[in-house]
Order: C-alpha cells, then sequence, then structure tokens
C-alpha cells in the first residue's frame, strides 16, 4: 500500500504540474507580480498612517489566521475501482494514508507562510506584538492545520466524526484569545500540544470506503474546478444546474429565438462559461482596484473584454453533439443568436465595470467618458471581430 501511495503521488504531482503550467501562463503570472507588487507597496504605504490599538484590530487578524486555516484538505487519491479491488486491504489504510497526510500538509503550511509573513509587520507595528510571541501564534496555526488534518484522517473510518464549524469557531477563539494576552497564548500552546499528542495516537477505525471515496472525488473536482478557469481540463465533471438567481436574466428579452434560449440559459448554468464570465469581471473589477492610472485602466480592461469574447466563442458548438437538438425543428445555423448572447454576456460585464468605476472614481465624467469608450469598444468586437470569428468555426 505504501507503494501504492508513492505511485499515485507521482502521478498526481505530474498532472498538477501539467495544469498548473497552463494556468500560471505569462500573462497570468505577470498580473499576479503587479497585482502582489501593487497590494505591498499599498501595504508599505499606508501602515505608518494606520492609528494603532485599534479595539477591533485583533479580531479581525484574527478572522485572518483562521481564514488562513480553511485551504488545503486531506488528499487521499482514491477511486472508484478501490471500493472493489481493495476493499481486502482495510487494515492497510493507515500506512497509505499516512503518506497522503504528510502530502496534504505542504500546501496549508506554504499558505499559513505567507499570511503569518505578510500579517508579522502589521501585528508588530499596530498592535505591540513582539516576535517571541508572534512565533507562538505561528505554532499555535501549524498545529491547528495538522490537527485538523489528522481530525479528516480518523473521520474516514465509522467510528469518528468531527464538525467543520465548531473547529473552525474553536480556533478563532482560541487565536483570538492569543492576540488578547501573552499568557493564554502559552496556556493554549500547552494545551494543544497534549490534544495533539493525544489525537495522533489514535488509530484509524473500520474505514469507510464509500465515505472516504466521495469526500475525494469532491475535492478533486474543486481543484479540476479551478485548472478549468484557465483551460480545459478532461478529469472534471461538468454538472449543469439551475441558478434560480439569474433566472431574471433571461427574461430581460421577450421575443426570442429557440437557439438564443438554449445559449444564454447555458451561459447562466454551465459552470464553465458562468465562471469564466465571472471570472473575468472579477478580475476587471480588481484591476480598477488597484491600477489608479485610468488610461491604463480602459487599456486593460478593454484587454479584459476582448479576452472574455474569445474565450466564449466555443458556446457555438455547444449543441453540435446532442442528437435532440438536430431534430428539433429550428434554425441550426446559430451564428447570429451566438453573437447576441455574447454581447449580452459582455453587456453585463461592461455594466459592472462601470458601476465600479463610477464609484471609485474621484471625477465622476472621467468614469462616464471611459465607460462610454468601453463599451464602443464592446460593440466593435461584437460588430466586427465576433461575425469573422464565428464564420471561421462554421
Amino acid at each position: 500500500m505504501v507503494e501504492l501511495a508513492k505511485k499515485r503521488l507521482e502521478e498526481n504531482t505530474k498532472r498538477n504540474l501539467r495544469y498548473l503550467r497552463l494556468v500560471f501562463n505569462d500573462f497570468f503570472v505577470l498580473a499576479l507580480i503587479f497585482l502582489f507588487g501593487g497590494f505591498m507597496y499599498w501595504y508599505a504605504q499606508n501602515l505608518p498612517k494606520i492609528p494603532a490599538n485599534l479595539w477591533f484590530y485583533k479580531p479581525l487578524l484574527a478572522i485572518v489566521f483562521t481564514i488562513s486555516l480553511v485551504p488545503g484538505e486531506l488528499v487521499t487519491l482514491l477511486r472508484k475501482a478501490d471500493l472493489q479491488f481493495l476493499f481486502v486491504k482495510d487494515s492497510e489504510m493507515a500506512a497509505y494514508l499516512k503518506k497522503m497526510k504528510s502530502y496534504s500538509l505542504v500546501l496549508p503550511f506554504i499558505i499559513l507562510t505567507l499570511v503569518i509573513g505578510i500579517a508579522f509587520p502589521f501585528a508588530g507595528i499596530k498592535l505591540r506584538i513582539q516576535l517571541g510571541e508572534y512565533s507562538i501564534i505561528a505554532i499555535l496555526l501549524y498545529l491547528l492545520k495538522a490537527v485538523y488534518l489528522q481530525l479528516e484522517y480518523l473521520s474516514l473510518s465509522f467510528q469518528y466524526h468531527y464538525s467543520k464549524v465548531l473547529f473552525y469557531l474553536i480556533s478563532f477563539l482560541g487565536i483570538y484569545a492569543s492576540l488578547l494576552d501573552f499568557s493564554a497564548s502559552v496556556a493554549l500552546l500547552i494545551a494543544l500540544i497534549g490534544f495533539s499528542i493525544y489525537i495522533f495516537k489514535q488509530k484509524l477505525g473500520s474505514f469507510d470506503w464509500s465515505k472516504a471515496y466521495e469526500k475525494e472525488r469532491m475535492r478533486q473536482n474543486r481543484v479540476f474546478i479551478f485548472y478549468s478557469m484557465f483551460t480545459d481540463v478532461a478529469e472534471k465533471a461538468v454538472v449543469i444546474k439551475r441558478r434560480k438567481y439569474l433566472d431574471f436574466l433571461l427574461n430581460f428579452q421577450k421575443t426570442k429565438s429557440a437557439n438564443q434560449f438554449l445559449l444564454q440559459r447555458n451561459l447562466l448554468r454551465n459552470p464553465d462559461y458562468i465562471s469564466l464570465l465571472v471570472r473575468m469581471t472579477a478580475f476587471a473589477v480588481l484591476l480598477s482596484l488597484v491600477i489608479t492610472d485610468t488610461n491604463m485602466l480602459l487599456i486593460l480592461s478593454a484587454l479584459v473584454t476582448f479576452l472574455t469574447a474569445y474565450q466564449l466563442l466555443p458556446i457555438k458548438k455547444l449543441y453540435q453533439r446532442h442528437i435532440m437538438y438536430h431534430v428539433m425543428p429550428i434554425k441550426k445555423d446559430n451564428t447570429r443568436e451566438v453573437k447576441s448572447v455574447v454581447t449580452w454576456a459582455l453587456l453585463l460585464q461592461v455594466i459592472v465595470i462601470a458601476i465600479v468605476w463610477i464609484i471609485i472614481f474621484k471625477i465622476k465624467v472621467i468614469a462616464l467618458l471611459n465607460a462610454a469608450i468601453l463599451l464602443l469598444f464592446m460593440l466593435l468586437i461584437t460588430n466586427l471581430y465576433l461575425p469573422i470569428k464565428l464564420k471561421k468555426k462554421r
């Protein structure tokens, strides 16, 4: 089982590296460098200006630390076939999962290290927390994450159960108490070390294969959803579901063709397309909050709009493989409807960006002028660029 764990971890690492090369492409890395650099510059410039020791600093920092505990779950890499072929290896699962627990700690510890490092200047300057006190809080965070993964590990058996909400609530209260008083942090560290020794001595009971597989399937699907924001993921199971809160967007245009209705509905219900639209819009909003040069912001927002239109083009062939679509008495050439739906999606994006600009720009005339230019650029894309690309996709 140990050899099987090593083999699956190697395969998983290779697959993740393959997708990560596509995720962290030149454009995305450049955007991350700009965003992180902009944030750190703002952080360094504004930290001395922030008043010290306000009442909400410590609970706010406790919330940030608690949120930093959330990323990272127990990786088991179980497959559906394991429920039949490895069922007899129930007693050997502890050795298999030991390798998985070590692997599962890597990403959470990296995230915790980043958060702890970024928060240290704020904690030291504004909360007057000494390095020794902060080090104890950091150790507490690492121990809490290790305990959480051990609880996840034990919960894969029939004997043990735990509550995520209760764990994070207790973690928040413990972190907050540690920030309030140094002696409380020392006492909590001693108590947590004692609890860790106890919890890590517990042995895995009767292995619940169905629960373990279902947890791993959901975890992998969340990872694939993240990758699918940047590239096509063959392993991801696409779940089409109705989003009632978006139904009102379908009712704006009363008269529409069957093709247009199908495409609009799929755009709102298919996680690939709705996440693409939301992601690109959120990225444009984030740029609006970070970049102060209005001309540069307009250029980058126009680029985001163009990239959104380009990535929505595959919607044209969405129903080509559906047999029932071809027997329906509707026109099969949906070029006009695709253009209409992409225009509708881009218009929603431009409206959101324009609202953000009107809120954050001090000079409202510039915000309105830039919004009008962006709208004009969007219309040029939909009326000049889209028809050419759609003809090529026939």
